[in-house]
């Protein structure tokens, strides 16, 4: 049950506000005869004072440590935070680390080690950043109570006064204390059952009891009720599929050593389970879910441009106490290892998902009428045009799904969708994702979903990192379907019937090492099939000789590096075309190879819309996110049109029957939105929401 802390503590915590009473918070968890029995909720939620969900979207960012909502979802939280819906952070652990409150110059200097006091150091900073993106002011105060979500297990809840839909939920579980080491006593350790219980660690002046600890169960099942009580529209993890480092590891006995914490990635599998156990109860309102990279964006091009980053960073250096304020918690301020140093290790200047996005989900139907394809609560859903307007979200069979739908028409008319689906497992040897894939079998339904299996065969570890699929019709009738692969490089498998298998391409030397996800891929006039990836000195580009064909390195393209994933399509007079963004400043930039050369150059530079991620493509219009979070479209060399709603995932874009281009966006509260041309060449008319 919930409890109270004392005036003393509450005025130390809230920095002069008194702090609200602890009082129970749950909802009942349905118990599934498939995994043992939950420890028991409390009743009803009764808490007062407390955001609760909005009444059209809500946030919940799960992380690991402190800071990582600040360094790898900014812009997004601050999106989140400026659109005064509920905007919720789950930490799970305290990132103690080795307790020295200590500027990253000062690592050398003798500090006494206090993990309890660190850990306070880090919140306060935490809530200091938090407060300056929804108010403007660092030293806006919280009020601070003892809640619980599940019966015997106590969190700290933090409720920004000035607006307290803002709200902080720490779970002070220890951290694994090191990068990639194992170590039993962690998240990891938990997941896998290496240990049966996580001990928490109180920080100081917390009133959190002490030898408290978490089950994996009671891990999952807080976390069920957080997000039932909530009711988010949109749920934010960090990476569950984190790159592995092409170096060996030091240790063999140690396995793959991969560019990121251990606690981000088992972070997001507990935000999986919990999501999977909220979504098949009644609580749940249609969500989005959107996974981050974490270390990996510092060997990365950087994607924000200057205004993202200078945000960003004004956010750290809050978190960091690089002003040095006094905030009355002899604990300190904020966290001195960040410091003003917001830049030093090239986290803040990118910000990326997982999946990469699909621009490719409007496609016509055979009747004129658009249909819209996304993915909420772990399923693919539809959306049809209708004289009202548009029809849906209609789900369609299967769950599990994850990051991103693609779909396309075939050579017989008939819609396929790919998806890619998680089978979350806590065995290692076990989990594991596989590429999936549904047909249409009527006028507006679709088979079942079938396996594609995975681009780097049945190693369910390496099944971890492959990419999002892109699939293309041939004019055969065959489907060929390309994802990035674990080494690197890219493997195609063709749809045509028995004894399909992944082939993996040959990755060419001026690469310059392993591809990223976000791959593009066209038909030519010819027939051939073209596939580019963005690599990390140029956009790398494989093409068939003779349709159907296999895949080969083409030419060098002799591109510049592309900020994000590359799209691909047929430009003036069948040209081989691909748009991307420039690191560092968001612009858009279009390049071209004429049909009868193997010259590529950049034939156009957009203005710059901010925002990062792919861009969406159809008949020469652009689509994109930009610096608000929201969609800029651009059609006949127009300036960048900045509206609609705030958007989860890409963008996407057609043309209607009529040949007006219409765009369409899945906002922040689950809903589908579109905007069109009234005639063709015209701007693009207001947004509406579907329904």
């Amino acid at each position: 049950m919930g409890g109270r802390i004392s005036r003393r503590r509450a005025l130390w915590l809230a920095g002069g506000a008194l702090a609200l009473p602890a009082v129970g918070c749950g909802v009942g968890l349905a118990v599934r005869e498939d995994r043992p029995k939950e420890p028991e909720p409390l009743g009803p939620a009764q808490v007062t004072g407390v955001a609760h969900h909005s009444i059209t979207q809500s946030f919940v960012h799960v992380i690991a440590h402190p800071d990582d909502n600040l360094y790898f979802m900014n812009p997004d939280l601050d999106h989140a935070l400026a659109s005064g819906a509920a905007c919720v952070t789950v930490c799970l652990t305290d990132g103690e680390s080795d307790g020295r409150n200590v500027l990253h110059t000062e690592l050398g200097r003798v500090v006494r080690a206090d993990r309890p006091a660190y850990t306070r150091a880090r919140i306060n900073g935490l809530t200091a950043a938090l407060a300056l993106l929804a108010t403007g002011d660092e030293n806006s105060p919280w009020d601070v109570s003892l809640v619980s979500y599940l019966d015997g297990r106590l969190v700290e809840q933090h409720t920004l006064r000035a607006a307290p839909q803002v709200q902080l939920i720490l779970l002070a579980l220890v951290e694994a204390r090191s990068v990639s080491l194992p170590r039993a006593a962690s998240l990891r350790g938990l997941w896998l059952g290496e240990t049966e219980a996580l001990e928490t660690l109180p920080p100081v002046r917390s009133g959190l009891p002490a030898g408290a600890a978490y089950s994996r169960e009671q891990l999952i099942a807080t976390l069920h009720s957080v997000l039932d009580h909530y009711r988010p529209t949109v749920v934010r993890t960090l990476d569950p599929n984190p790159d592995h480092s092409p170096k060996p590891p030091k240790d063999p006995r140690s396995g793959h050593v991969y560019l990121d914490h251990q606690d981000h990635t088992y972070s997001a599998y507990f935000a999986q389970a919990a999501l999977a156990r909220h979504w098949a109860g009644d609580r749940a309102r249609n969500a989005t879910v959107e996974h981050y990279l974490g270390y990996v964006n510092a060997a990365l091009p950087h994607n924000l441009d200057q205004a993202a980053v200078g945000r960003k960073v004004l956010a750290l250096n809050s978190y960091g106490w690089a002003d040095n304020r006094r905030c009355g918690d002899p604990a300190g301020c904020g966290d001195r290892k960040v410091g003003a140093g917001a830049l030093r290790n090239g986290w803040a200047q990118s910000t990326r998902y997982r999946a990469p996005g699909s621009g490719a989900w409007l496609v016509p139907l055979p009747d004129g009428r658009l249909a819209a394809f996304g993915l909420l609560n772990g399923a693919a859903v539809q959306w049809t045009q209708s004289p009202r307007g548009w029809d849906g979200p209609r789900r369609l069979a299967g769950t599990g799904l994850e990051g991103q739908v693609q779909a396309f028409r075939q050579g017989d008319g008939l819609i396929r969708l790919l998806g890619v689906r998680t089978m979350l497992r806590y065995a290692a040897d076990e989990h594991r994702r596989e590429i999936v894939t549904a047909v249409q079998t009527g006028r507006d339904s679709f088979g079942p979903w079938e396996s594609l299996g995975a681009p780097d065969g049945e190693d369910p570890v390496r099944s971890m990192e492959f990419g999002y699929p892109v699939g293309l019709a041939l004019a055969d009738g065959t489907v060929q379907v390309a994802a990035r692969t674990w080494g690197g490089t890219v493997a195609v498998r063709t749809l045509s019937g028995a004894g399909e298998t992944w082939t993996a391409l040959t990755l060419p030397p001026h690469a310059g090492g392993g591809v990223q996800d976000g791959l593009g891929a066209v038909v030519d006039g010819y027939g051939n099939t073209h596939v580019f990836a963005p690599g990390p000195r140029t956009v790398v580009h494989w093409a068939s000789d003779v349709p159907g064909g296999p895949l080969r390195p083409a030419p060098p393209t002799g591109l510049p590096v592309p900020g994000g994933p590359v799209t691909a399509e047929l430009g003036e007079e069948g040209a081989l075309r691909v748009r991307f963004r420039e690191p560092k400043s968001a612009r858009v930039l279009t390049a071209e190879r004429a049909p009868a050369s193997e010259a590529w150059r950049v034939v156009a530079e957009s203005a710059p819309p901010g925002g990062f991620g792919r861009v969406a493509v159809a008949d020469g219009a652009m689509a994109v996110r930009d610096d608000r979070g929201r969609t800029a479209l651009r059609a006949d060399g127009r300036d960048w049109q900045h509206d609609g709603p705030l958007l989860a995932h890409t963008p996407a874009l057609a043309a209607d029957r009529d040949g007006r281009l219409v765009a369409v966006a899945i906002g922040c509260d689950g809903h589908l939105y579109s905007a069109r041309q009234p005639v063709p060449g015209a701007p693009f008319g207001a947004w509406s929401q579907a329904g």
